[in-house]
């Protein structure tokens, strides 16, 4: 988009004033080439925005904006909590995209696939044909352009490998974009490298930061808000060296941070912080419980000869960190008080529905050996296995389901569940976060107890995991209250 200035008029002088607030844009004589997500900021520039959308009668109304603001930028981001209904937000996205006649590809975690087709079907029927598609065939639908050819297809984030071409993809979504955020992760180098040049892209997350604030630089760059992560991070970040917390952001810089952020996402965890009226019900609390598992001697044993005697809390490194974990939770045949801990507690509440989080194999089968009953999904479980067992689970047939977080602990919605137990975290705030609110969202009727049986092993990693939730908890508040501030009006 290319804005024409006239130094003389006030108006215009009005309009330079709001151009330095965009965190993009160059110079060519008097006008100001600009890029099109940032039409809407400017009077004149419809000709720019998509005004013939017209969102589906089913939406909420913050679906509704959020729908509209994402098209009209063409390259956007929604960090939304679990249970708003992104997915409907997705649809109607690659509903305009596919109207417009472009190749529409969602990238999606493998066991929400089947869900986001079943919404599409429920909401659309025929008139909205998604095409599921596979590392195999990934590629000839990209380059073909078969009038008979799906518009949009789906795939999962495994099926996204070195080599894929763009082809003719018209627009790319990603569902569950957090795994942007390591600007060293392979797939997010191939998503973005997928993405560039394309006119509309659209990233949806609930977790897009859970560590740390650098780790936005993907999702910036993913929707061409800045061309590399070197450059999101020159601009707000001070880099102290070789530290834990090597990047810090800058001196009085937190407000300007959120505000350039607010010209290419938004924020939510609440409609109602930006006074919509839709879908605001309260949402029960979470009640976690830490209980104490006593050691076993052969645990006790093994904990001092990998530390040379030093308390738990004093060992150091991550590295050290996992290895104790793994004791605690009976790795490699060591003896542990885990697994009948953990029966102990789930016998306590026999008509509640319980999820049971593991991390290493040999801890699922543990867990199976103790609710031989329970549905289990492992990363050998076969796809429609998965579906029929998470179905028996949400009907209430079966009252354990047993799992791994990377497993099914993205994009599915499990609010049968009243209780969820963790048999093993790790440093991960994310993981824990997703695995939780599979149970915990808006329409949830009964609070979520959560319950994280710890050895004295693993107590450094579990603070490390609530001290995140914490960091997150209160950005969250400043994110909101920068975006209602700078940014965000609900149509009336």
């Amino acid at each position: 988009m290319r804005l024409l200035f006239d130094y003389t008029n006030s108006s215009d002088y009005e309009k330079f004033i709001h151009l330095k607030s965009i965190p993009s844009y160059s110079w060519q004589g008097r006008q100001a080439i600009v890029p099109d997500q940032y039409a809407h900021l400017f009077t004149g520039t419809h000709e720019h925005i998509d005004a013939e959308f017209t969102p589906s009668s089913w939406l909420f109304d913050y679906q509704r904006d959020i729908a509209r603001m994402a098209i009209e930028h063409r390259k956007f981001a929604v960090f939304a909590e679990c249970g708003l209904g992104k997915t409907a937000i997705l649809l109607e996205f690659a509903r305009h995209c596919a109207s417009r006649g472009l190749k529409t590809l969602i990238v999606s975690p493998l066991m929400v696939i089947p869900q986001t087709i079943s919404e599409a079907v429920r909401f659309y029927g025929k008139s909205f044909p998604i095409g599921q598609l596979n590392a195999a065939n990934l590629q000839y639908w990209l380059k073909s352009n078969d009038s008979l050819d799906s518009r949009i297809g789906i795939v999962n984030y495994e099926s996204i490998r070195d080599g894929i071409e763009p082809g003719e993809l018209g627009a790319l979504i990603l569902d569950e974009s957090s795994l942007l955020k390591s600007h060293y992760g392979a797939w997010g180098t191939r998503l973005i490298e997928m993405g560039a040049g394309l006119e509309y892209k659209l990233a949806l997350t609930g977790t897009p930061a859970p560590n740390d604030r650098i780790e936005y630089a993907n999702h910036a760059v993913f929707v061409d808000a800045v061309r590399t992560t070197n450059e999101f991070l020159a601009r707000y970040f001070v880099n102290r060296g070789e530290t834990q917390n090597r990047w810090e952001l800058k001196p009085h810089a937190l407000k300007p941070f959120y505000r350039d952020l607010s010209h290419w996402c938004i924020f939510l965890t609440n409609p109602a912080v930006y006074g919509w009226k839709d879908n605001c019900g309260t949402i029960p609390p979470i009640n976690v419980h830490i209980d104490r598992v006593p050691l076993t001697p052969q645990q006790q044993k093994a904990a001092m000869d990998l530390t040379g005697g030093l308390f738990v809390k004093e060992a150091g490194g991550i590295g050290q960190r996992g290895k104790l974990s793994q004791l605690a939770k009976g790795k490699n045949g060591v003896a542990t008080n885990k697994p009948a801990f953990i029966k102990s507690l789930v016998e306590g509440w026999p008509t509640e529905s319980t999820i049971i989080w593991c991390r290493y194999n040999d801890e699922q089968e543990s867990m199976e050996r103790v609710f031989p009953d329970a549905i289990s999904i492992s990363g050998d479980t076969p796809v429609d296995k998965r579906i029929e067992g998470i179905e028996r689970f949400k009907r209430g047939e079966v009252k354990q389901l047993i799992s791994k977080p990377k497993i099914l602990g993205f994009g599915l919605n499990l609010q049968i569940a009243t209780r969820q137990v963790f048999s093993g975290l790790q440093d991960s705030y994310e993981e824990f976060h997703q695995a939780v609110k599979r149970s915990n969202r808006i329409g949830s009727t009964k609070p979520l107890n959560v319950h994280i049986p710890v050895t004295e092993l693993e107590e450094p990693m579990i603070q490390t995991v609530l001290d995140k939730a914490h960091r997150v908890e209160m950005d969250t508040v400043e994110q909101e209250s920068i975006f209602k501030q700078y940014r965000f009006q609900v149509s009336k």
